[in-house]
């Protein structure tokens, strides 16, 4: 633990600064003893925090359960909404352990986990040469996803959002690259990202989350702040969008999918293009959302910006 970073966290108050050294001290032990999970025991352990998490964490079980209203208040009773939360909730913490449970693994018993439909979507593309963009989201288990592209020989990078705190981004980087993929942080220049696209390799993306810099674009039918990037990315490098995601199936494991890439003809408007392309990018979410909502991630505040208060000329 003593080669963790502590500038940061040092300037923290007090109590947020316990809460800092906790996460890490609990992030760093559960990758020493990642080797002694089973199957059964990642099931059970995971549900169990997970149940425990939705009891105590009432700020993200009031998220969760507020975001889920507002989307199936008007198709759902009050229990199915709060037995998907507590689904969402169970979901999230299993794939977390599974995270680090993924370290004491070979590559053969990793690959096990997951079935992958749809590939010849993704090898249709990269025949092109310009790179492919994997649209996913914080659903189903897109770590096991990414790692699975590795160990069948894809070039895989990824963008993702550095933690808050740096001493914990660090250690994730070095799981995931260790894993076979490159991580972009997302609010660096995306120099690197364009560079792996040009070298045909595959480029993933996240962009479910709320993003303050981003465009208002409906989602579930309600505008919501959404990050450019895929679309940006895709229009100036010319690389075709495939949406893949990765839900977990009956017996504990995974079954992605590759769609068949999301057709987009440029006008010529760049404003407009980049408007219409993140449309799609979201209506692809949201229909894979749909199929199963107990995988993503309600907890997270979405729709915490409304075109109301940022007075934004991007509302629809």
């Amino acid at each position: 633990m003593q080669n963790i970073s502590t500038s940061r966290i040092d300037k923290l108050p007090p109590k947020k600064r316990l809460i800092k050294l906790i996460g890490r001290a609990t992030f760093w032990s559960m990758t020493r003893v990642a080797g002694l999970f089973r199957p059964w025991s990642v099931e059970r352990f995971g549900s169990g925090l997970g149940m425990l998490m939705y009891c105590l964490s009432s700020r993200y079980r009031n998220v969760a359960l507020k975001n889920l209203r507002t989307v199936y208040g008007r198709e759902k009773s009050e229990a199915e909404i709060r037995s998907i939360a507590k689904d969402v909730f169970r979901h999230f913490a299993r794939a977390a352990v599974e995270f680090f449970y993924l370290l004491s693994l070979t590559k053969d018993q990793i690959s096990a986990m997951i079935d992958i439909d749809g590939r010849e979507n993704l090898d249709s593309v990269l025949a092109e040469g310009k790179g492919c963009i994997i649209l996913t989201a914080h659903y189903g288990n897109w770590e096991l996803l990414a790692r699975k592209l590795a160990i069948l020989g894809y070039k895989v990078n990824v963008i993702a959002r550095d933690s808050d705190d740096p001493g914990m981004t660090g250690i994730t980087t070095r799981i995931r690259e260790n894993a076979g993929y490159r991580v972009f942080d997302r609010d660096q220049p995306i120099i690197g990202a364009f560079r792996a696209l040009r070298n045909n390799e595959i480029l993933g993306i996240l962009p479910d989350q709320n993003d303050s810099d981003g465009i208002f674009v409906d989602f579930f039918g309600r505008p919501s702040k959404t990050a450019v990037g895929t679309a940006v990315l895709s229009l100036k490098s010319g690389a075709p969008i495939v949406p893949m995601f990765a839900p977990r199936v009956k017996g504990g494991r995974y079954l992605a999918t590759a769609y068949p890439r999301i057709e987009f003809t440029p006008s010529g408007d760049q404003e407009k293009d980049v408007h219409d392309l993140t449309t799609l990018v979201n209506t692809a979410i949201e229909r894979e959302i749909r199929s199963n909502p107990s995988q993503w991630l309600w907890l997270h505040d979405r729709w915490k910006l409304s075109p109301a208060l940022q007075g934004d000329s991007n509302a629809d």
